[in-house]
């Protein structure tokens, strides 16, 4: 369960993105197409380290969730925070990492801007750290 919740952001909002977060994590990638709308678009952070930085549909799903995992032995995304922008939601995310083959653990911190429309992810945009996506949603700190 993440750490904090703005009391703003609707708990269905809170509870669709730390599905998908936990979706994610096990791997269970047609459970995770589940909480994307089939005409969804993803613009990943990272994506420096990605093969395309546009991802749309399910399709381009399955293809964020292979780029995203393919150079690690394990990646972990976990829900910090979630901060209420409107009709958006940013969260906060840790993610832990293991490299194959070796005992080296990365850490880094994420955040996406999350669109959600009748109870699916319409648009989720990726950004290498929290102050970047609240500037981008006019909440810079």
């Amino acid at each position: 369960m993440p750490d904090t919740a703005e009391k703003r952001v609707a708990e269905a909002d809170i509870e669709l993105i730390t599905r998908m977060l936990r979706e994610w994590n096990s791997g269970d990638v047609e459970a995770l197409l589940e909480v994307f709308d089939p005409e969804v678009e993803v613009r990943p952070a990272l994506r420096t380290f990605l093969a395309s930085t546009v991802y749309r549909g399910h399709e381009g799903v399955r293809t964020w969730f292979d780029e995203t995992n393919e150079p690690w032995a394990d990646l972990q995304a976990e829900p910090r925070r979630f901060i209420d922008a409107r009709e958006r939601t940013v969260v906060v995310i840790a993610l832990h990492a293991r490299v194959p083959g070796g005992r080296v653990d990365v850490g880094a911190e994420i955040a996406h801007v999350v669109t959600i429309r009748d109870g699916r992810v319409v648009r989720l945009e990726g950004y290498d750290d929290a102050d970047a996506a609240l500037a981008a949603v006019g909440l810079a700190q």
